[in-house]
């Protein structure tokens, strides 16, 4: 089966817009043509490469593949092609963990700023960053110690965690000095209940009752913990000056989420100033 250059590059250009008009765009086509390019390769291929989500266009686990497959000879090919082009390029997009945003990224950007004036930086929520990451931006995330990215990825420091709750709520339920006794407290979750799970396995002790309460991020876990709505498992060098002014407690040294860490995400052919920044933002991470 030969498959046309123009149908894959087509469809690898949809997968980093997310969307047909930003595609028909950059190639001077029409959405109808970038649309029926894509259809004739799905006809070709056998399967479908993308499902419709709102106005954004995402793919299918087939499709999915395909991209990571093409992304980077089609990378190579227009750093290739367009070198000039990216030697003007200045926008830098950051997607960030809220949880790092203040505590981390902001005090490094600063000095970024005062030593590279010229650039411009778009700072957004790691929820939006796109499923393809272009040469132009970066994204820094918490991943598991068995996951993969296919994209280069520089360790920035641990994210592994503890169990704390506020003085206020502590002074409640004194009897959490006791780690068996916390399968009774109001566990507080992000994401899942999977976390608190493991933690109990760990130390040779059944599953908590399940919560009924889940925060989307560590951010808003955070909020809640300080609030003394319960006991939450938080990453440990992002609560050292809580901790320390006591508006948190450590109630075990005993670690959760074994193996987490956080780390920063790039195209392998990213634009020089991507490489600028990390090169900054990486250095002394903690």
């Amino acid at each position: 089966m030969s498959l046309p250059y123009a149908a894959l590059h087509t469809f690898h250009l949809a997968v980093r817009f997310g969307n047909l008009k930003q595609t028909a765009d950059h190639l001077n086509l029409t959405e109808s043509a970038v649309s029926h390019q894509i259809k004739r390769l799905e006809a070709q291929l056998g399967y479908a490469l993308f499902y419709k989500s709102g106005r954004q266009l995402k793919t299918t686990p087939e499709g999915t593949h395909l991209a990571q497959e093409l992304a980077h000879p089609f990378d190579h090919i227009d750093q290739t092609l367009s070198n000039t082009k990216r030697q003007a390029h200045n926008t830098i997009t950051i997607y960030c963990l809220p949880s790092l945003i203040e505590l981390w990224l902001l005090p490094k950007l600063l000095t970024f700023k005062q030593h590279y004036p010229e650039y411009n930086l778009i700072i957004r929520y790691h929820s939006s960053s796109p499923d393809y990451l272009d040469e132009h931006c970066l994204r820094i995330g918490s991943h598991e110690k068995e996951s993969h990215s296919p994209y280069l990825t520089h360790t920035l420091f641990s994210a592994e965690t503890i169990p704390v709750c506020s003085p206020i709520y502590l002074s409640q339920h004194t009897e959490l000095s006791d780690e068996r006794r916390l399968r009774k407290a109001d566990l507080l979750h992000d994401h899942s209940e999977a976390s608190w799970f493991d933690w109990f396995l760990k130390q040779g002790l059944s599953a908590p009752p399940s919560s009924k309460v889940l925060y989307e991020d560590f951010h808003l876990l955070k909020m809640a913990t300080l609030a003394a709505q319960g006991v939450a498992l938080c990453p440990e060098i992002l609560i050292q000056q809580d901790l320390k002014s006591g508006a948190l407690i450590a109630l075990s040294s005993q670690k959760g989420n074994i193996g987490r860490y956080y780390a920063i995400e790039q195209n392998r052919y990213a634009h020089s100033n991507v490489r600028l920044l990390i090169d900054h933002i990486g250095l002394d991470q903690a």
